[in-house]
């Protein structure tokens, strides 16, 4: 039984050398000075990087610029970019979210006499900026994960958009 254990053990080793070994069918061969090898010589350019950048993009950079933007014209370039489908609804709710909007009355409009209303505020903002703030905001007061991610999309979304200007 011991001698069956051994050869089958032996032959299994002379299988695994004979995977080891080159094919001499497919081994290259070196050809002797003085002679050509033959071999063709690619005259091919480098390829370079290059980066497309979809139309929506470049017709919303051209549209707003987030540096200097009223809140409507981030509210009309959400909407052109979601409705383009180049941002998610998600993204297209946060970003087109401006608190002067809304007709209730803000937490710091509040008087002695009741709730103020603040008319509307057109005056131009650095979008940019202010994403960047609410991300220290999220991160200084403990902002959950979901919070910290909804932040930097944004802040990717217009940083890109500022970036094609």
């Amino acid at each position: 039984m011991n001698i069956n254990k051994m050869q089958v053990g032996s032959e299994s080793l002379s299988r695994q050398e004979s995977l080891n070994r080159p094919d001499p069918d497919k081994t290259p061969t070196k050809t002797p000075p003085g002679k050509s090898d033959k071999t063709v010589k690619s005259t091919a350019q480098p390829v370079s990087d290059q980066v497309s950048v979809g139309e929506i993009w470049s017709t919303a950079a051209r549209t707003v610029d987030v540096r200097a933007a009223t809140p409507r014209e981030i509210i009309g370039l959400s909407r052109m970019l979601y409705d383009a489908g180049a941002i998610s609804y998600d993204d297209h709710i946060n970003l087109s979210f401006q608190p002067e909007i809304t007709t209730g009355t803000a937490p710091d409009a509040l008087s002695e006499d009741g709730p103020e209303t603040k008319p509307f505020n057109h005056q131009k903002k650095d979008y940019v900026a202010i994403w960047q703030a609410r991300q220290d905001s999220v991160i200084r007061y403990g902002g959950n994960r979901e919070q910290i991610e909804d932040n930097l999309r944004i802040q990717s979304i217009l940083t890109y958009l500022d970036s094609l200007r």
